[in-house]
């Protein structure tokens, strides 16, 4: 049996029509945690050329191109690119879309070193097996007072190693739920089978890192971390007991702004 992390991409390549469908421009997650986290900490102008790494179905490109960017994306698969150049309307702004490897260091600097204002990677980075191609061809590509922009499950919270517990608890003459996550492990790296989406047509791979092994490779590539946020669902009497909004002081995600080092 072949091992799906030799090369996860090609698992990307297969699954994304499916995972296009089911976002479109944007999943509850997206559009109410990450969306607005990243903008918050992106604070685009008018005008300003951006790279979106990874962009997928190009959901964001066409949010952030719709706020006068001039956006550059790519993917690393055929297919997310051809369904977002087929979501991309005139009236939608200024996007160039490529099939590029975000773990090719070579491929991406052919975008042109020095030429961005800014760079987003939304939700992807646990789906690369190395992270330093990446970040040292992101450093290189950003103006000296460029920024990254990068969103993440939360390692700690929200990854192959936790669990989301729900309790009935009678004590002292009180009966309460109680909702919360179990974490098993969080330090070890590790790379997991995983569904990012339920009856996905085949597991991708995910890759662990807890945030220190995530900061340090920044650190490694010429960055410093000047932008932190840990967005997490309101909550919701109604949701299922699993959903997170039953866990609103839990941030399912993180969401984080690297700038070059001078």
């Amino acid at each position: 049996m072949s091992d799906p992390t030799a090369n996860p991409a090609e698992i990307w390549k297969r699954i994304a029509g499916f995972w296009d469908k089911h976002l479109g421009e944007g999943n509850d997650f997206q559009l109410e945690l990450i969306m607005p986290a990243t903008d918050r900490l992106l604070a685009l102008k008018p005008g300003q050329r951006v790279l979106d790494i990874a962009c997928g179905n190009g959901n964001y490109s066409r949010r952030m191109a719709r706020q006068g960017a001039r956006v550059i994306a790519f993917d690393v698969a055929e297919t997310f690119i051809e369904r977002a150049r087929q979501h991309t309307r005139k009236d939608d702004g200024e996007i160039d879309y490529h099939v590029i490897d975000a773990t090719n260091e070579a491929q991406m600097l052919s975008l042109g070193e020095s030429t961005f204002d800014a760079a987003v990677c939304s939700m992807a980075m646990f789906d690369l097996p190395t992270l330093a191609p990446l970040l040292r061809a992101t450093r290189r590509l950003l103006k000296p007072a460029g920024r990254l922009v990068f969103s993440l499950a939360h390692p700690c919270f929200s990854s192959n190693n936790s669990r989301r517990t729900a309790e009935l608890i009678n004590e002292n003459g009180k009966v309460e739920q109680v909702f919360g996550v179990h974490i098993r492990e969080y330090l070890t790296e590790t790379a997991d089978l995983s569904h990012g989406i339920l009856h996905q047509p085949e597991p991708h791979v995910m890759y662990h890192r807890p945030l220190s092994a995530i900061f340090r490779e920044c650190f490694a590539a010429g960055f410093i971390i000047d932008g932190f946020e840990e967005p997490a669902f309101p909550p919701k009497s109604s949701a299922n007991a699993f959903s997170w909004e039953k866990r609103p002081n839990i941030p399912p995600a993180v969401v984080i702004r690297a700038r070059p080092a001078r």
